[in-house]
């Protein structure tokens, strides 16, 4: 291999072996956090970076990662609710790790590996420590001394990090307004995608058990209470007295589940919503719908949105956290206010009167992802943070 140069904390060596880079995320469920570790750890370039990715749980982002030749470790005690015992062993277990290991870069990803991971990389001398900001915990519903807890979590952890990535200039903008950062490498690097494979309209509402003659709006979705789908399946309830057409299609699942059939049977819509369960590659359906729709209290810079626009859908979401950046009103899609189901029942409904409206968002939003939000342009990006 012929050496090439790279720089570690403004210190240029000559690399006679690739980069090592060890992604750490808490969970190893399907999620954003999760889909942008698999993009990056699948796409770097092979000849540069030798690339290994460590979780907790035991989900379906190992099998994936694994299948694509990338070495993976199960984490045993990293967690996603706060637990002292639990966070003190994943410190250990991720020191160890990351001795063993030796990485150049470590690049941490979800608020508890970002605080945990970065204490034990830097206490086990790793060079270079990345972290990307999904969205803090402290902007979902929590009791106001956990809301307290994570910024002082995050706010010390800042110390040991060399580079902060945030997803949305929204999240930079809040790190910035409470001091959780001042010193790093500070980025916006928006999320990015390659266009989906959709399978054909009939093909996609069959594998999701979906009625083939009905007006199809969905969502991708973990079933999380950030994600607010009760009110979506409001809204719903509002169309569907004067739309008889209209099916909704939520493909995910999550411990709000319960919650949200019991929901739909109180609303009467057991006949008019279909819960599609998990997906491998859920952006391969988005053919299935006729609209998209995202009900989130809290978001980052969201993969589903951006598959939706590459797929020329038109989008109803609400105006939250990065999706200003991501969507304009009007032109790629319609921002409505969260937790308000007669607004999004509205806007939807305005969709579904108005063809040439239909047409206009969907095509504006493909242009917008292959001029801004690709998944190239992402890639460059971040490996720009780790050779500087």
């Amino acid at each position: 291999m012929i050496p090439y140069y790279y720089c570690i904390n403004n210190q240029f060596r000559q690399a006679s072996v690739m980069v090592k880079i060890l992604y750490i995320v808490t969970l190893s469920e399907l999620g954003g956090a999760q889909r942008y570790v698999a993009d990056l750890a699948t796409n770097l370039p092979k000849n540069q970076y030798e690339v290994a990715v460590a979780a907790g749980g035991s989900g379906p982002l190992f099998g994936q990662l694994s299948a694509q030749g990338i070495v993976v470790y199960q984490l045993k005690n990293l967690v996603r609710q706060i637990n002292p015992i639990k966070d003190v062993a994943a410190y250990f277990e991720l020191k160890k790790l990351i001795k063993a290991i030796k990485p150049d870069v470590v690049h941490l990803n979800s608020s508890k590996a970002g605080v945990i991971g970065s204490v034990a990389a830097a206490h086990a001398g790793v060079p270079k420590i990345i972290y990307t900001v999904h969205g803090f915990a402290f902007n979902e519903s929590l009791a106001a001394g956990k809301k307290w807890l994570y910024r002082l979590a995050e706010r010390y952890s800042s110390r040991y990090k060399h580079a902060l990535i945030f997803i949305s200039a929204f999240d930079r903008l809040t790190s910035a307004s409470l001091g959780l950062s001042s010193r790093q490498q500070l980025v916006t690097i928006h999320n990015g995608v390659n266009p989906p494979a959709l399978l054909p309209q009939p093909q996609a509402r069959q594998a999701l058990g979906l009625p083939v003659d009905k007006i199809i709006i969905g969502s991708i979705a973990n079933f999380y209470p950030t994600k607010d789908l009760a009110t979506l399946v409001r809204a719903v309830g509002i169309i569907s007295q004067r739309q008889p057409m209209l099916h909704l299609a939520l493909i995910g699942d999550g411990i709000e589940r319960p919650a949200l059939e019991a929901e739909i049977k109180r609303l009467g819509l057991a006949d008019r919503v279909t819960l599609c369960g998990q997906r491998p590659q859920p952006g391969q359906y988005l053919g299935a719908f006729d609209v998209y729709v995202c009900s989130s209290v809290k978001e980052g810079f969201p993969f589903s949105i951006l598959e939706a626009m590459a797929a020329g859908l038109p989008i109803v979401s609400t105006n939250v956290g990065g999706i200003l950046e991501m969507i304009t009103n009007s032109a790629t899609g319609v921002l409505v206010e969260p937790k308000d189901p007669q607004a999004m029942a509205d806007a939807i409904t305005s969709l579904l009167s108005d063809q040439i409206q239909v047409d206009r968002l969907g095509r504006q939003a493909q242009q917008a992802v292959r001029e801004k939000f690709s998944l190239e342009r992402m890639i460059k990006e971040t490996t720009k943070v780790y050779q500087s």
